[in-house]
């Protein structure tokens, strides 16, 4: 079973990293899917819209680089696939530099959106962005706290509503290893 799961995983990445042109169905009634990949300081996890954000914290180490790899997908087509940041002198991405392929940053009034936007003319199946970021350095026994907020959203078909998924996960940037708290 396990086999079989990484087998689909590497099959999905390679398929978004290809970005794979896709045609929009008459009706999507389907939502499509992310994947947050994030490893570093001794930690590594994925998240997907089917966990339980609302149980859950990424603590995160300051002044510490992280390799992460955000992904959305959906079979008919995706629209937009959003990374909205808390603060902006949170952290800072080392790689990639934007704007990066078809992916952008903008720096809005207090937090960062890194999105991807598709094309109804040309559709894609997905889109991945793989890179690195660095956490601000913090003083002594203090916190910093945010929220990483994923958001994919599909076309809806040509005649349907858009289907959307989003996660809201919770963020601590802090003095200590980088762990997930559950509660």
């Amino acid at each position: 079973m396990k086999k079989q799961k990484i087998t689909f995983v590497l099959f999905f990445i390679i398929c978004l990293a290809m970005s794979c042109d896709t045609e929009i169905p008459e009706v999507d009634t389907t939502p499509p899917t992310f994947s947050f990949e994030i490893s570093g300081d001794g930690f590594t996890h994925t998240f997907t819209q089917d966990d339980d954000f609302s149980s859950m914290q990424l603590n995160l180490r300051g002044r510490t680089e992280y390799r992460f790899t955000y992904s959305g997908a959906d079979q008919g087509g995706v629209a937009a696939i959003q990374w909205q940041l808390g603060d902006n002198s949170q952290l800072e991405f080392l790689s990639p530099e934007f704007p990066f392929d078809s992916w952008d940053i903008r720096d809005l009034s207090a937090l960062r959106m890194v999105e991807w936007f598709g094309d109804v003319s040309d559709p894609k199946t997905g889109a991945i962005l793989s890179g690195t970021f660095r956490t601000r350095d913090l003083p002594d026994n203090t916190t910093d706290s945010g929220t990483f907020s994923f958001f994919v959203r599909d076309f809806g078909g040509e005649s349907g509503t858009p289907n959307s998924v989003r996660g809201d996960l919770n963020l601590n940037i802090q003095n200590s290893e980088t762990s997930l708290s559950e509660f």
